[in-house]
């Protein structure tokens, strides 16, 4: 196995990754030094606990598509692990998780993709077909999943004018803050300066999605002492906290609050299982 890894700017250096958290930016670099020399990793939780990256820098790197995840196996690989890395033959050690290697393509670009039903492994190695072509001359790329970020396909942007008193920004932030204010029970106002703070944010995310995120983070945060005071446009529409987030949401269900008239139903399932 080579010893030696490299990481290209072309990828590192974009606004998508730059504008995730320094923590997420480390855990990346992390895992490009601990794959092996097919880009798979299968110790990210130890690697996660060795640099103190949390499961939300994980989800964010799944969500931005800078690594790819297979669940059922436990293991993820780096998407664009050949354009950093170019190993020599003799240097070469291939990955010993094949029957993964085996429902990965790799676009023109050299990035990994998944397959879909059109691209077929016809190099009979198990290992991902590199520059694959489609019978008119077209790499073959899946176009299911798109990077998160300003040229999101698929979703209709919000924000139709820069003027902070359009009627779309103020319906917007308002609906937002009337969210914010349902579930805290705080009495935040429509403010230029929570329309600056909304603003760039339904540039990358819909309406919907904000105020699905809204109601993710509180009850995501039921059991935390410091919900309330952090519950606020602040915190919440920070670029990079806001992405996280959304990622977070992404990835995994909301979790719900317990409601108080399931009391007598808790303390009998607790009695059960006692």
């Amino acid at each position: 196995m080579a010893q030696r890894r490299m990481v290209s700017p072309k990828i590192t250096d974009t606004d998508v990754f730059l504008d995730m958290p320094l923590s997420s930016q480390a855990l990346y670099f992390h895992l490009n030094m601990h794959a092996d020399d097919d880009g798979f990793i299968d110790n990210i939780n130890t690697i996660k606990r060795m640099v103190g990256a949390s499961t939300d820098d994980e989800k964010l790197l799944i969500a931005k598509q800078f690594i790819i995840p297979f669940e059922d196996k436990g293991i993820v690989v780096i998407k664009d692990w050949r354009i950093h890395n170019y190993i020599r033959k003799d240097r070469y050690t291939p990955t010993i998780h094949n029957d993964i290697a085996s429902r990965l393509t790799v676009d023109s670009n050299g990035s990994y993709q998944m397959k879909t039903d059109d691209k077929v492994d016809v190099t009979g190695s198990g290992q991902p077909d590199v520059n694959q072509m489609s019978t008119n001359g077209i790499p073959l790329v899946d176009a299911g999943k798109v990077r998160l970020g300003k040229d999101r396909l698929g979703k209709t942007n919000t924000m139709s004018s820069s003027n902070e008193h359009d009627e779309s920004l103020v319906s917007a932030t308002k609906q937002i803050i009337e969210k914010i204010n349902q579930l805290s029970g705080r009495k935040f106002r429509v403010t230029d300066s929570a329309k600056r703070l909304v603003k760039p944010r339904l540039v990358d995310y819909t309406l919907d999605e904000l105020l699905e995120m809204l109601e993710y983070k509180w009850n995501d945060w039921s059991d935390w002492d410091g919900r309330y005071n952090a519950f606020q446009p602040e915190t919440l529409f920070r670029a990079k906290n806001t992405d996280k987030y959304i990622a977070s949401m992404q990835a995994e269900p909301v979790k719900k609050e317990s409601d108080s008239n399931d009391w007598l139903s808790n303390i009998t399932e607790a009695a059960d299982n006692a």
